[in-house]
């Protein structure tokens, strides 16, 4: 049974990464003891109940002597009880974007379904992004206007520098019909947003922000 969602796949994966270098980096006994057991600490924080499979893997992360092919090989073992993003059918996205004209769908194979915990597409085009993620096992979405430009900044999701938009998108305030929009600087590109979101916090903040229902 797969256990392991995907923003706490990408969690354990940055943690051994730092504790990788420390390893590369560090020659104090002491202070790679120290650094364990911190990187250790952050890992099991990431879970309620630490699962038997993650635990197996941080006593082999334990040892100061691992090579980073080693470390490469660990994760993809711990990837196989990761569960991957569901892919929804075209007429699930049609009746979630049913506004849309033309709708364009994502194209499956760009993405890494197991360290994904949102999907977000562009549609140049129409110069639109797309997001579709799951809560509590409903799938739902919004979608905005993208700007074409690129800026280095800070993405409210995923809380880590990168290539960001404007994103914009257009929500009712109120049962009368009034309407406004709701915008911020996001990853352009939703792959590398997702690859660093380690923590739930940024994207549901950023959905209550352009209203979406959580």
């Amino acid at each position: 049974m797969n256990n392991i969602l995907p923003y706490q796949y990408i969690g354990i994966k940055r943690q051994s990464m730092r504790l990788m270098k420390a390893y590369q980096t560090m020659n104090d006994p002491k202070m790679i003891e120290t650094y364990q057991s911190l990187i250790q600490e952050s890992v099991e924080q990431i879970f309620t109940k630490l699962l038997p499979e993650v635990e197996a893997f941080l006593n082999v992360m334990m040892d100061r002597t691992m090579t980073r092919h080693q470390l490469d090989k660990q994760l993809e073992l711990l990837k196989i009880y990761v569960e991957p993003f569901k892919v929804p059918s075209n007429q699930q996205l049609d009746k979630l974007f049913k506004k849309v004209k033309k709708l364009k769908y994502p194209n499956w194979a760009d993405y890494e379904l197991t360290e994904s915990t949102y999907i977000g597409w562009n549609d140049p085009g129409q110069q639109k992004k797309f997001i579709i993620f799951y809560h509590e096992g409903e799938l739902r979405g919004l979608y905005g206007d993208l700007s074409p430009g690129v800026n280095k900044g800070i993405c409210p999701i995923c809380r880590n520098d990168g290539k960001v938009s404007m994103f914009l998108a257009t929500t009712k305030v109120s049962g009368d019909g009034t309407y406004t929009k709701n915008g911020n600087y996001i990853c352009h590109d939703s792959r590398s947003c997702n690859k660093q979101l380690d923590d739930l916090t940024g994207l549901y903040e950023f959905l209550a922000a352009t209203k979406t229902v959580l």
